[in-house]
């Protein structure tokens, strides 16, 4: 009987966690992800970085920086704000709006980007637009809510542990 319960307690416990991490918020941890990974890049191509610490950020996925960025989301933005971005996000304008963003990341950093920009038709400007208008869009984009000094905290704090845990990676031994 005990045995059951822990195991139903395990169980609960697997699948809060394991719940959907919003859109807003996997954009945010993709967000942080491409630039930490860029600027690793980049370091080791001046010889700055190891290859196998480099190699552990490029292995580094978007879901390492989730709880931290669903946490910077929940405290930035209504929980009104919040669905509202996701339901943007999840459409197609929005998705398109989010892959350019993250697209331009690259640029701005000096890389080229992995893929073409999407194309952002008239009608995709125009719900693009729309969003902009609303609460959580002028907070988004342009409060920049999300890029805070606490948020970029948060965000600089995550990444560090997760360096300081590439740092521990050693080279493959070519024996």
């Amino acid at each position: 009987m005990i045995h059951r319960t822990l195991t139903l307690a395990a169980c609960l416990l697997a699948s809060s966690a394991a719940q959907a991490v919003s859109p807003t918020a996997q954009i945010t941890a993709r967000s942080a992800l491409i630039g930490l990974q860029i600027a690793a890049k980049q370091r080791e191509a001046k010889g700055v970085l190891p290859a196998a610490q480099n190699a552990c950020i490029q292995a580094l996925q978007p879901d390492e920086l989730y709880v931290t960025t669903e946490r910077v989301v929940a405290a930035a933005l209504s929980a009104e704000e919040v669905a509202a971005a996701d339901q943007f996000f999840n459409s197609l304008p929005g998705r398109k709006y989010a892959l350019h963003g993250l697209l331009g990341i690259y640029t701005t950093l000096g890389e080229q980007a992995p893929e073409p920009y999407p194309l952002i038709t008239a009608e995709d400007g125009k719900a693009i637009e729309a969003f902009t208008a609303t609460p959580a869009g002028k907070a988004l984009l342009a409060r920049q809510v999300l890029q805070a000094p606490a948020a970029r905290l948060a965000y600089e704090t995550r990444i560090q542990e997760l360096v300081v845990r590439c740092k521990g990676v050693k080279p493959d031994r070519a024996d």
